[in-house]
């Protein structure tokens, strides 16, 4: 740990020296590089701590662990016990109360209030993405992430007829009453199996 406060600490004084930074108020004085490299030399010689959490067992752990709150609604519909009489009875966790679970009924116009706060505006990202998936090189560093893991370049394609014909399987057949392209009779019959 003291490894990484130093080099933490490094990194994080460095940035700074070199951030164009502009300073307001009672920080004004900091705009003078005298008075700014003096506060930066003041916290170096400062020890820092840096907590960090251990690793992840695994990379699936690392997906699951995001997944649940990149991809998961206001409240699992395992957690809502009834729906009566203008009234939502749900299952909740009272962290203050040694993570307990613990039910709750509110009026449906509450219920629905509650899970609205949770919904985004229109226009907001619930998923930003920064370093090699971020928009403007992304192309370019998925390249090298994987040309530096010898991993062949994966071409996502979009739709089911693509991912079929990419097996070499042909869905569709030229009718032969009207000559129309038109699904192919022994992937219905399979499909309603």
């Amino acid at each position: 740990m003291r490894v990484m406060a130093k080099l933490f600490r490094g990194k994080l004084l460095a940035y700074l020296r070199e951030a164009k930074l502009e300073f307001f108020n009672d920080s004004a004085y900091l705009n003078d590089p005298v008075s700014f490299d003096r506060l930066i030399r003041s916290c170096y010689e400062k020890e820092w701590i840096v907590y960090s959490k251990p690793p992840f067992r695994s990379t699936e752990t690392v997906v699951e662990y995001l997944g649940r709150y990149t991809h998961r609604v206001a409240i699992s519909n395992n957690r809502i016990i009834a729906v009566q009489d203008g009234k939502v009875t749900f299952s909740w966790k009272d962290y203050k109360d040694g993570n307990r679970r613990k039910v709750m009924t509110l009026n449906a116009d509450e219920f629905i209030r509650r899970f609205l706060l949770h919904v985004l505006p229109k226009g907001f990202n619930k998923i930003r993405h920064f370093g090699y998936l971020g928009s403007r090189y992304r192309a370019v560093k998925l390249g090298l992430c994987r040309k530096s893991l010898k991993v062949k370049t994966v071409y996502h394609l979009k739709t089911t007829d693509e991912i079929l014909q990419g097996m070499g399987i042909n869905l569709y057949c030229n009718c032969p009453v009207c000559g129309s392209e038109k699904l192919h009779h022994s992937y219905t019959m399979r499909m309603n199996n």
